[in-house]
């Protein structure tokens, strides 16, 4: 049985007091009085590696340089899968965002500051919400390769796709197919090589025609002829 920490809902509350973070040292600052504030729950099916995870975060940050967008997309992709292995929890668990709180907050507030601070929704990347999968970055980043990990073939190569683009990143993580992952495998699959107009006329396209369907009983395959259609239709 392993202990994950979360942020507890008073400690959400010191953060949302502050308007846009502005500066590291702000960031900063806040996340030593948030150490008072992590409770923890203990969880079966875990396993947690943060040393791991914070060398992967280290090589990164060094190698990429944040101040490019291509970059920081390349960033993201290389990160997915080292979040999804070294802290391998229950989607049951995922979805409770104070674990992905105590991740952003407390455990690696300055990897978090390193990669949005000067591009926009810090504040958005460090806190999130419970079902936006995009909006707190060590969220996005699991679920990410949770939802394009391929089992079969054990490769991460859909969330390399996905991360790459980030305009598939954004559409996919905060789409109402957000949590079907024979339907985000066929979206990324699909559209990776679109632009992002193309991806934004087919993807609004996509998520209308979802309500007619139980997304659950459909395969990948059915979903990959349902996006290419649209997108034949719309050329």
């Amino acid at each position: 049985m392993t202990d994950i920490k979360y942020l507890t809902d008073a400690g959400r509350d010191l953060v949302e007091e502050h308007d846009e973070f502005e500066s590291r040292d702000e960031v900063l600052s806040l996340s030593s009085d948030l150490e008072s504030h992590v409770d923890d729950v203990s969880v079966d099916d875990a396993s947690i590696d943060l040393d791991a995870l914070g060398e992967a975060i280290e090589r990164a940050t060094a190698v990429f340089d944040t101040d490019t967008d291509t970059e920081r997309s390349a960033m993201d992709s290389m990160l997915a899968p080292f979040v999804y292995e070294n802290y391998e929890i229950p989607p049951r668990i995922a979805g409770r965002i104070g674990v992905w709180q105590y991740l952003t907050l407390v455990q690696f507030p300055e990897y978090v500051v390193t990669r949005w601070l000067g591009h926009g929704g810090l504040k958005e990347k460090l806190l999130g919400k419970q079902k936006d999968l995009y909006s707190n970055q060590f969220a996005r980043l699991w679920w990410g390769a949770h939802l394009t990990y391929d089992e079969t073939n054990d490769h991460y190569f859909g969330a390399h796709k996905l991360f790459n683009k980030q305009r598939i990143a954004n559409y996919v993580l905060d789409s109402e197919f957000r949590r079907c992952r024979p339907a985000t495998l066929a979206f990324v699959d699909v559209l990776h090589s679109e632009s992002g107009t193309t991806i934004d006329q087919v993807g609004s396209r996509f998520n209308q025609s979802l309500s007619t369907y139980q997304m659950e009983a459909r395969s990948r395959q059915q979903f990959e002829t349902q996006i290419e259609n649209i997108l034949d239709f719309d050329s």
